[in-house]
């Protein structure tokens, strides 16, 4: 095994499996354990205090499986407990938005990004303090879409679903009106919608994809399927975990899932 090749993801529930099938497709790392908090999803309408408590009890218990570094794969954790985890821990630790905040940078046409998140990533402020220091000239135009997440957690990803539909015009029409060329996908459940939100905007607008853009800073490695050893743990229903990991997931994986009390740690 690699070494430095361990690797630790968590996310508040299935929506880190976005990241994690991007990482996947840098074929770098021996060994990855994902952790869902699914007992406790979604992070995005807590408080800071407990978004941060909820991300040092995650990152413990991925130290227990002796992983090199970690990914917070929940922009929710990233953009409200990133430095408070970085300081706390020895491991190297890294969130989702500075990556994603320079793709957008990058992309945007006519300088104006929208921001789909959480309440909390929302209300943190953090895309448009990444995005002015990248650029003061950028207008950055946010909307919180607390119902996404409850939506894809339960199965609710497609467009023929008329509250799918609904939901996704009610958040997503502000951003058309302001006339946005670039929308970043604020928190990692939400490329499990981008189908829908891709129909909505149409072709004139750039989705950023926050694990994408992750996966973008990971060396192209040379492990192969067979050499990967891949394991999920959750904090609550494992048959639904399971159910969701396999139309998720667009790597075909079939490992067990463990149920994990994660307030022991």
């Amino acid at each position: 095994m690699g070494k430095n090749k361990s690797l630790g993801i968590f996310d508040s529930g299935v929506g880190g499996l976005t990241v994690l099938d991007r990482v996947l497709d840098r074929n770098y790392y021996d060994r990855i354990i994902y952790f869902g908090d699914t007992a406790r999803v979604p992070y995005g309408s807590k408080s800071k205090e407990t978004i941060v408590r909820y991300g040092k009890q995650d990152v413990r218990f991925l130290l227990t499986e002796k992983v090199d570094e970690i990914i917070v794969a929940c922009g929710t954790v990233s953009a409200n407990a990133l430095e408070e985890l970085q300081t706390s821990f020895s491991v190297p630790i890294r969130g989702v938005i500075d990556a994603a905040a320079d793709a957008a940078a990058k992309a945007t046409r006519n300088g104006k990004i929208g921001i789909l998140g959480t309440e909390a990533t929302i209300r943190s402020g953090i895309y448009a303090r990444k995005l002015n220091a990248i650029a003061e000239k950028l207008d950055v135009q946010s909307v919180a879409c607390p119902l996404f997440v409850p939506l894809v957690e339960n199965g609710f990803c497609t467009f023929e679903n008329p509250i799918v539909r609904e939901t996704c015009r009610y958040y997503l029409q502000p951003l058309k009106e302001a006339g946005v060329d670039t929308v970043v996908l604020g928190c990692t459940h939400y490329p499990l919608l981008r189908d829908m939100i891709a129909e909505f905007f149409g072709d004139s607008v750039t989705l950023i994809d926050q694990g994408e853009a992750l996966a973008d800073t990971i060396p192209l490695g040379k492990v192969s399927p067979s050499e990967l050893s891949l394991s999920f743990c959750v904090s609550d229903d494992v048959q639904l975990f399971q159910k969701n990991l396999k139309v998720l997931l667009r790597h075909s994986v079939h490992p067990a899932v463990t149920q994990i009390d994660i307030g022991a740690f």
